[in-house]
Parts: structure tokens; C-alpha cells; sequence
């Protein structure tokens, strides 16, 4: 992968979905438009389409291939060579910055041996134990070091006591003579 073009590369991709409308979105811009009208409302540019079918999206794969490589190094150095790479005065490298840090976790205490986020300090998963959401690295706190997060497996969903019914909403034992 270049590096120099990273940000070419996250951020110049084609949008993706298709600009087919649907007969749901038709029938509801066709009650929208009416119910508008007739109540004196009708003002097309403030009525947005939630429905659309375009959409955008950022290609993440080189960015957290460029983390895969860097992974043992220190986390200050994998910074600065990005901030040379990316002008952090456009709005493209400030995008590709922004998802830098939507990748890896930079405030982290280990307790026991178990990585965790520091509260209030990474976002709407903060004081969280690592592994259980989509981020794939951190900056171990005492060595500076990026590291790779260990996934936990999934747990299944434990498989329902037959001997166990519901009614009303209440769980309620149910047994069976064997005679």
C-alpha cells in the first residue's frame, strides 16, 4: 500500500447504493406533499428524503493495514509519520485523523492483567474492557507501544430450559410425571 496517498485512498471512493426510487418512498412523499399543502406548510427545501439509497462510505482497509504494520512501534512515532504524510489542514486529513482515532484506543489502564478504556476519555465506549467492540488497537500506557487488541469470543445465547415455560410474562417451572 503508499502511504503518501492514504488519504486519496480512504476518502476517494465512489459513493455506493442506488438512486432507485421505491414505491414506499413514492407513496410517502405523495401523503408528505398533500398533508403539506393542504395545511399551508409546502416549503420543498426544508422536506428532506430520510430514505435514500446512496450513501457513503470511507475505505477503512488501508488505514488499519497501515496500523497491522506499525503494531510493536511506538505510538508517537506512527503518529508523527502520519502527520507527515497527511496535511492536516485539509479537510480530507483531518477526516482520515478522525478515523485514526475512531481505530485505536489512546487512554487505557490495565488492571490485573485486563486492558480497559479510561472513562470519559475514548468516546461512548469508555470504562469498557477491551475486546467487546469494533475498535483493534491501543497505546499500551506505560511502554507507549501500539498494540493489537485481544478479541473476546462471543458468547451464544444459553439455550432455553425446556422444563421452563412463559405465561403472562412470567417464567413458570413445568414438570411432567414420568408414570
Amino acid at each position: 500500500m503508499s502511504e503518501h496517498r492514504l488519504d486519496e485512498i480512504l476518502i476517494e471512493r465512489p459513493r455506493s447504493g442506488w438512486r432507485k426510487k421505491t414505491p414506499r418512498n413514492t407513496k410517502f412523499w405523495r401523503q408528505l406533499t398533500e398533508e403539506a399543502s393542504t395545511d399551508g406548510f409546502l416549503q420543498p427545501y426544508r422536506v428532506k428524503n430520510r430514505n435514500r439509497t446512496k450513501y457513503l462510505s470511507d475505505h477503512l482497509g488501508p488505514l488499519r493495514g497501515f496500523l497491522q504494520s506499525r503494531v510493536g512501534q511506538r505510538w508517537d512515532d506512527i503518529y508523527s509519520e502520519l502527520s507527515q504524510r497527511l496535511d492536516r489542514n485539509t479537510l480530507t486529513g483531518q477526516h482520515v485523523i478522525q478515523h485514526l482515532w475512531s481505530e485505536v484506543y489512546r487512554h487505557v489502564e490495565i488492571v490485573d492483567g485486563v486492558v480497559y478504556s479510561k472513562p470519559g476519555a475514548d468516546g461512548w465506549c469508555s470504562g469498557e474492557e477491551l475486546g467487546r467492540w469494533c475498535r483493534e488497537f491501543y497505546v499500551h500506557p506505560e511502554t507507549g507501544v501500539l498494540c493489537v487488541v485481544q478479541r473476546k469470543p462471543r458468547r451464544p445465547k444459553p439455550k432455553p430450559d425446556k422444563n421452563v415455560i412463559k405465561i403472562n410474562d412470567q417464567y413458570r417451572h413445568q414438570f411432567f410425571d414420568s408414570g
